[in-house]
């Protein structure tokens, strides 16, 4: 049986029909999505792993969460540590330069942000978008 401890929450990653993979994230990491606050909030009381299931599309859904979570985890602490909006901005800028460095293709970032939209986390889908549009404008 899973339980929450100190505030830890277990997110439950399906990769498959029968292959999945944990991860134990902070409740108020996790609380960046919309979606995962409102299922905390309504009915998971964190007793077992709360599960996740990508769109569909993702290659890669252990990197794209990954990816997703490191965004979440830094604006829960920003938050709680009132770190400046300009801090923030310069996080956010370095973020997605380095995916996009990372990777040098626009296919991970469109998957981080579809993942993002899937879990209502507004502010990684408006950083990934203007990236996209940024990368579109400068490249064509």
């Amino acid at each position: 049986m899973y339980q929450m401890v100190a505030n830890i929450i277990t997110l439950r990653l399906c990769k498959g029909t029968k292959d999945f993979e944990d991860f134990e994230v902070e409740k108020m990491v996790a609380m960046e999505s919309e979606v995962i606050k409102n299922c905390i909030q309504d009915t998971h009381h964190g007793m077992e792993p709360l599960k996740l299931c990508l769109p569909s599309g993702h290659t890669e859904p252990v990197k794209v969460l990954e990816k997703v979570l490191e965004d979440c985890e830094y604006h829960a602490h920003a938050k709680s540590n009132s770190i400046s909006e300009e801090d923030v901005k310069i996080w956010d800028t370095d973020f997605a330069k380095n995916i996009m460095a990372a990777n040098r293709n626009l296919g991970s970032v469109c998957h981080i942000l579809k993942a993002a939209d899937f879990l209502h986390i507004a502010g990684l889908c408006n950083l990934l978008s203007k990236t996209i549009a940024n990368f579109i404008k400068d490249n064509f």
